[in-house]
């Protein structure tokens, strides 16, 4: 099966100035793997025009899918959206076709990778210490709001224990997921990054990193799926870890394009039942 990967697109009102037409490829199934834009208005109109009238779409959200609402509010509303098409948002839920299983979150991370300057720290001190730190620079605590049974700010807006809950709850449908027999290939969809390895080097150091990925290396090498896709990271990447083939192909923003993200234009890879190109 063919598939269609990218992710980060980051639709926007700066569309209609420079454009943001996609050149899209041959493919059996577009595989999308999050921040499509700021708004869900927006990313499923996008889908539905740019995309779902040429193939089947298989994605998850990314954290700028869910500005301006809470995550559940985002989550009811695409599923009504979605309901009876051709396009399917995964979060802890499972796509089949044919010879390939998805498996898909937006996966939040756990913020507990040593990948800044108190990596050194015990788990749960690291992991305070750097949901501190990305509570005051990250976007998204100044426009994803809270959701309900949370525990939400004195604005109402969501708090990294939220995102921490929700990376748990995904990570242990994947987990549980990867241990149910399938013939075929297998493939995980999340928006942020299952290992540090696809983290950007020019933020080398930087605690927001702990943002934009974990550490899932036991549950990549005990799961063994034939693919990890993900975005969120601005950068291309295409490696093995253990057995499992990660990728991002981020478009990025308007002002990274032509050649900052390595984004590759109709990338296109085709499975086969014994998971491998």
């Amino acid at each position: 099966m063919k598939i269609w990967l990218i992710s980060d697109m980051h639709s926007s009102p700066l569309d209609l100035l420079y454009g943001n037409s996609l050149d899209v490829p041959e493919a059996d199934l577009c595989v999308c793997a999050g921040d499509v834009s700021g708004s869900i208005d927006r990313t499923i109109n996008f889908v539905f025009s740019e995309i779902a009238h040429r193939m089947p779409v298989v994605m998850t959200l990314g954290n700028h899918d869910y500005y301006g609402s809470s995550i559940q509010q985002t989550l009811d509303y695409v599923r009504q959206a979605t309901v009876g098409t051709n396009v399917h948002v995964l979060e802890n839920e499972e796509f089949r076709k044919d010879d390939l299983r998805i498996i898909g979150a937006t996966l939040w991370t756990d913020y507990g990778i040593r990948a800044h300057p108190l990596g050194h720290l015990a788990i749960d001190e690291r992991r305070a210490v750097a949901m501190e730190a990305c509570y005051r620079v990250m976007v998204d605590f100044r426009t994803v709001q809270g959701s309900e049974g949370h525990d939400r700010g004195r604005d109402g807006l969501v708090r990294p224990q939220e995102l921490y809950s929700r990376h748990r709850e995904s990570r242990t449908y994947i987990e549980n997921k990867l241990k149910e027999p399938f013939k075929g290939s297998t493939m995980v969809l999340t928006h942020h990054s299952p290992s540090p390895r696809s983290l950007d080097s020019r933020f080398r150091g930087q605690m927001s990193n702990a943002a934009f990925a974990s550490d899932l290396s036991a549950v990549i090498k005990r799961g063994r799926p034939a693919f990890w896709v993900h975005g969120h990271v601005h950068r291309f990447c295409d490696y093995i870890q253990s057995e499992t083939r990660l990728i991002c192909n981020p478009l990025g923003y308007q002002r990274e394009r032509g050649g900052w993200t390595g984004f590759r234009s109709g990338f296109v890879i085709e499975t086969t039942p014994e998971g491998r190109e």
